[in-house]
């Protein structure tokens, strides 16, 4: 199983053009600034020291670690690569001279939309990327103002009215919960989840963003973490194996997160809100996997303990530790390609390839835009 790249630049080409000149309305914005958890997160967890992340992860596309959550290329990589446009540089990451000319990612792994608990993965909640956003602007208009200096290496001022806000959170949200409460607690915790990043959206169309694209959250119960978790009991499972009960409140957060973007864009006058049903595309890959050329579904690629999950949350990807008196190790597979998930919580490169196939083919996305593509996207699975 292989794939490339031009597969997803033919794909916006064909939208109507070649790079961010030529490009269709629906993709002509200078500058992408992101929001999210680690399904979006370049580096950002990593600069702000609060771990680091070991090999395998980075192996399979930037020669080693690289920021990100898995093996190679996310989500939003493959989508900045099919524009044509850098691979987001994290905000906090203030190594080798990073450029934000085209924009900057404010995603931080294990954040939430609520605002951080002591017992929190990240503190770097949706509302405190949105203060770190503020601050950023308020920088690059000091430093636009004082000549050409910095220019090449920051957004120019339009940019920010101009540019894509994108949004990619809620996971860890709902998962987070499950910790504590039972579902009905988890479920009825929606509305405040997504006041709160209501709130944020107007916060951002207040200061001038118009362009809005929002990733739904994908069947969290189908991570191998929360299967090995919370489905030792088969009957919590789903016909997929997966764990019901956070994939039912996965799909009313969506039901919800959709209905909230429909009202916004009767209340964000001159804005495009486009809600990406990410949860539909990745349920498909799972539940169809060996059609698309996978050989794993639920199964960590780099973990421990073997089939069928190949995970043990004592034994992180790429890590060495102490288990019942003996030294083990969390080993990456031989073929990436071969398997749907890396680590337990986040997925392979291949995988995400797929995956931002299918967002790019336009008919997972509200409004859609599959009435501008002459061909349906097929990776060379």
């Amino acid at each position: 199983m292989r794939f490339t790249v031009p597969l997803l630049v033919v794909a916006l080409l064909c939208l109507g053009g070649g790079g961010r000149v030529a490009a269709s309305t629906d993709f002509n914005f200078p500058a992408v600034f992101n929001f999210g958890d680690s399904n979006s997160d370049t580096g950002g967890r990593v600069a702000a020291g609060f771990e680091a992340i070991f090999p395998p992860y980075g192996s399979t596309f930037f020669g080693g670690p690289a920021g990100r959550f898995c093996d190679g290329r996310l989500i939003i990589d493959f989508l900045m690569e099919a524009i044509d446009m850098p691979l987001l540089n994290a905000y906090l990451d203030s190594l080798g001279t990073p450029s934000f000319w085209t924009g900057v990612n404010f995603a931080q792994a294990g954040c939430s939309i609520t605002p951080a608990k002591p017992t929190s993965v990240s503190p770097f909640s949706f509302g405190l990327q949105i203060k770190q956003f503020f601050a950023f602007k308020d920088k690059v208009t000091k430093l636009l103002s004082k000549g050409d200096m910095y220019r090449k290496y920051i957004p120019q001022e339009d940019y920010f009215s101009e540019g894509l806000y994108m949004f990619d959170i809620g996971q860890n949200d709902l998962a987070g919960e499950f910790y504590s409460k039972t579902e009905d607690q988890v479920i009825a915790s929606i509305p405040t989840i997504l006041l709160e990043f209501e709130n944020g959206l107007k916060k951002l169309y207040d200061q001038g963003a118009r362009k809005f694209w929002i990733h739904n959250t994908g069947p969290l119960g189908c991570l191998p973490q929360n299967i090995a978790l919370f489905g030792k009991d088969p009957s919590q499972l789903d016909e997929l194996h997966c764990v019901a009960k956070h994939n039912r409140a996965a799909k009313l957060f969506n039901l919800q997160l959709h209905a909230l973007c429909t009202k916004l864009r009767g209340e964000f006058a001159g804005a495009s809100i486009t809600y990406v049903d990410i949860h539909t595309i990745k349920y498909s890959l799972i539940a169809n996997y060996s059609l698309y050329g996978f050989e794993h579904a639920t199964q960590a690629c780099c973990g421990y303990g073997g089939p069928p999950l190949n995970y043990d949350g004592n034994v992180p990807c790429g890590q060495t530790v102490s288990l019942n008196g003996k030294l083990v190790t969390a080993k990456g597979c031989s073929d990436t390609t071969e398997f749907v998930n890396w680590d337990g919580l986040h997925y392979t490169e291949a995988a995400n390839f797929h995956i931002a196939s299918q967002i790019l083919t336009g008919k997972y996305s509200d409004p859609p835009f599959v009435d501008k593509m002459p061909f349906v996207i097929k990776p060379r699975f």
